[in-house]
């Protein structure tokens, strides 16, 4: 069978899986090493979606769909396990307040050319975050260079600073845009993706 040949060769040459199965919603996904596999369950130790571990899960094998190895995220979320050690939660500060209250945190960070999340009201959705590096700020307007989740540039932003609600930096998503940046521009990408 398939299935079976896959996640074996999985497990022997323990290559990072992802998966799910009919309980998760869409979009939702198992991720980890397989620990352990029989003729009718698997056991992971799974990671989240930084690569730190988060525990160890059994399926039945008849459960599992969508069966995923080498994509992208699969490789990105690999070198945020690789490079985890350097993340911490403590690291974390969000400030929040009218755009004009935090200039001085957008400038701040503008010169530590840091990956920080900009909280946007945009009168829809009072959820809307920019991830990016803050390219320069004016009376009115921020330029952001925007990073995806694979670290990647993906396009330049001008926001409004008076629909800024908030910034925050040093999450965990922050650190984890920045280090597959970091690790992206210095050439390493063509040998990881």
């Amino acid at each position: 069978m398939l299935k079976q040949k896959l996640l074996n060769d999985a497990f022997v040459s323990h290559r990072l899986i992802a998966f799910r199965t009919p309980t998760e919603k869409w979009g939702e996904t198992i991720v980890g090493y397989i620990k352990e596999i029989t003729s009718e369950n698997i056991t992971i130790d799974e990671i989240n979606e930084y690569g730190c571990p988060i525990g160890t899960s059994t399926f039945k094998l008849k459960s599992l769909i969508d069966i995923v190895l080498d994509d992208k995220t699969l490789k990105c979320l690999k070198l945020m396990e690789d490079y985890g050690n350097q993340f911490s939660l403590q690291k974390c500060t969000t400030v929040w307040g009218k755009g004009y209250e935090l200039k001085e945190y957008i400038k701040n960070k503008m010169k530590e050319k840091e990956t920080i999340t900009l909280f946007v009201e945009d009168g829809v959705d009072d959820d809307t975050n920019i991830i990016g590096i803050v390219e320069d700020i004016d009376q009115k307007s921020v330029l952001v260079n925007l990073i995806d989740r694979y670290g990647e540039r993906d396009g330049t932003i001008l926001i409004p600073l008076e629909t800024i609600t908030g910034i925050r930096w040093g999450s965990m998503e922050n650190q984890a845009r920045w280090m597959l940046n970091e690790i992206f521009k210095n050439g390493e990408k063509n040998k990881v993706l």
